[in-house]
């Protein structure tokens, strides 16, 4: 898909989720790369400007949006020949489409040893792929019964996770958000996904997820977020606070159907605080939120 169409899909949630919104980014700009006919360098450039501003103004609390297209681009304007700019720009989409896709099964592996307590169930929220392939691996180990998914209100993305698990043996059920404390008794750890992650160790994750957070603590359920290491917020922008998306009224109600004097608010994501999460599952190993920082400087360098 071109820059345009992507743009769009991602806007409406098409294409949705943290990794797929990152590689489908990656892939317009290896798109554009590709099918460029000029032969003039700054005009690629300038094309490549606009495209990459036109893609990550689509989900602004994404920071795994950001970090793609940043990624994809890394070295691209240091060079002094179109061909070489262009090859260096395919050359690092493949790269990181590779390093998205390879991460799951990594993540996966460390899922099994986290569990401290085996015969109950897992808990989670939203979709995320790198919670499900976590939790799938903790289910083939036999350290968890089965699943609890929260519905995740208003786009109930839930669903989509119940179907996947469904589809992979792992027994699921699906509650409403609402119920996630009237569960937790059952649970014996959460795996939640991450859309972003501040410099601090505060997971960005979808409207609910502190909610979980707080509940599990108070059951003494650990929770581990799951994510990729892209997904951490640039060094260069450590301190700074990930701008909250609002989202549109009638994911919530038809505008028609509000009553007079009404207004809706519909924050998509919302913080949860370092001490409420246990540990942070990446591709390179397990992580403390105290090592968000060190790692993001490690692997996000020069971005």
């Amino acid at each position: 898909m071109n820059i345009q169409e992507t743009s769009v899909k991602i806007e409406d949630m098409t294409i949705r989720g943290a990794g797929r919104i990152a590689r489908h980014a990656s892939l317009a700009l290896k798109d554009y790369a590709s099918s460029y006919s000029g032969n003039d360098l700054e005009e690629f450039l300038q094309g490549l400007d606009k495209a990459a501003v036109r893609l990550i103004s689509t989900r602004p609390t994404a920071i795994s949006l950001f970090n793609g297209v940043q990624l994809t681009l890394k070295g691209v304007k240091e060079e002094s020949e179109l061909e070489s700019a262009r090859q260096l720009l395919i050359k690092n989409s493949d790269a990181f489409c590779e390093l998205s896709n390879s991460a799951y099964g990594k993540m996966a592996s460390y899922g099994p040893d986290l569990v401290p307590e085996t015969g109950k169930k897992a808990i989670t929220i939203c979709n995320s792929t790198a919670a499900i392939s976590v939790i799938k691996a903790a289910y083939q180990a036999g350290k968890i019964t089965g699943v609890y998914a929260c519905e995740t209100r208003p786009k109930k993305q839930g669903l989509i996770t119940v179907r996947e698990l469904a589809e992979a043996g792992v027994p699921v059920t699906l509650i409403v958000d609402s119920a996630m404390r009237y569960v937790m008794p059952q649970v014996s750890i959460a795996f939640i996904g991450t859309d972003s992650l501040e410099s601090d160790g505060s997971v960005i994750n979808k409207i609910g997820t502190q909610i979980l957070a707080v509940t599990a603590r108070d059951f003494n359920v650990p929770v581990y977020s799951c994510t990729e290491t892209y997904k951490f917020l640039p060094p260069s922008k450590a301190g700074q606070r990930v701008q909250i998306e609002l989202r549109p009224i009638d994911e919530i109600i038809a505008p028609e159907e509000l009553p007079d004097g009404v207004e809706v608010y519909n924050p998509v994501f919302d913080r949860v605080p370092p001490e409420l999460i246990t540990g942070i599952i990446t591709e390179v190993g397990v992580i403390k939120p105290s090592q968000v920082s060190s790692i993001s400087e490690r692997y996000l360098e020069g971005i």
